[in-house]
């Protein structure tokens, strides 16, 4: 059974969270990327979109993957920022923490968003000729929405990961490359928002995507490093003494 034993700097070592914390990097990574293999899409013709909603399961399904993965990222970034042992380190990742925290959220919100096109969709389906067409305009302003939201949710993601690349730097325990790829990560996101709010270029979807799968990779090695940190043994100084009396080489009693 596993102890939660403090440290020499007086914090606790929790072998079972940090691989709950592992298991939830992994797992919530996998249900991402499930997700966006079987999203279906919604095409920008409001009427077209209306109808494969209508007439399609896979966008729900593709929504509460979505859901799971954001809550199951979220445990797994707000274990990581438990192990981190520099004063510095530790504010840069307890801010980096809240800002993914905005980003789950908001994620969950716009997903919560989406996930109410297909009700609207099927009274579109079985509505009089005379409300379809308002039925379509209530799709398309819930879907403009929903976008608008994810837009908040992609924005905290990238200031996550500037500010998680300087909590990682200031740790100094982390391999080199990871600071860099997860500000990669949060270059590409705003490019992305820039690009595709600010000057609608089409590119922008592909810097979005590199940078959602940058910090996927960030996640699952931060997952990595937990499991490999509550597989490790403890040092002898922070191990429990047993209370028994032992006895030294003579048979006295120490």
């Amino acid at each position: 059974m596993d102890k939660e034993v403090p440290d020499s700097e007086g914090s606790v070592r929790n072998r079972a969270l940090r691989r709950v914390g592992s298991a939830a990097a992994i797992a919530g990574v996998i249900a991402a990327l499930v997700q966006t293999a079987i999203d279906p899409g919604i095409p920008d013709d409001p009427r077209e979109a209306i109808r494969q909603a209508a007439g399609g399961r896979l966008l729900a399904t593709s929504r509460l993957l979505d859901m799971a993965a954001f809550l199951l990222l979220l445990t797994a970034v707000a274990v990581v920022t438990g192990t981190f042992s520099q004063e510095r380190a530790k504010g840069w990742a307890r801010a980096g923490l809240t800002l993914f925290a905005v980003s789950a959220g908001a994620g969950a919100i716009a997903t919560m968003t989406v996930g109410a096109l297909p009700d609207v969709a099927k009274a579109w389906a079985d509505g009089p000729p005379g409300l379809k067409p308002g039925y379509v305009a209530a799709f398309d302003a819930l879907n403009n929405v929903s976008g608008g939201i994810f837009a908040v949710s992609w924005a905290a993601l990238a200031i996550f990961g500037l500010l998680y690349a300087a909590a990682m730097r200031a740790e100094g325990t982390f391999a080199r490359w990871l600071p860099w790829v997860s500000m990669a990560s949060a270059v590409s996101a705003l490019t992305a928002l820039a690009g595709g709010t600010g000057f609608q270029v089409d590119i922008a979807f592909a810097f979005l995507v590199l940078g959602l799968l940058l910090s996927y990779l960030v996640i699952v090695t931060l997952g990595l490093r937990l499991w490999r940190s509550s597989r490790a043994r403890r040092p002898a100084a922070s191990r429990p003494r047993s209370a028994l009396p032992v006895s030294d080489t003579t048979g006295n009693r120490a």
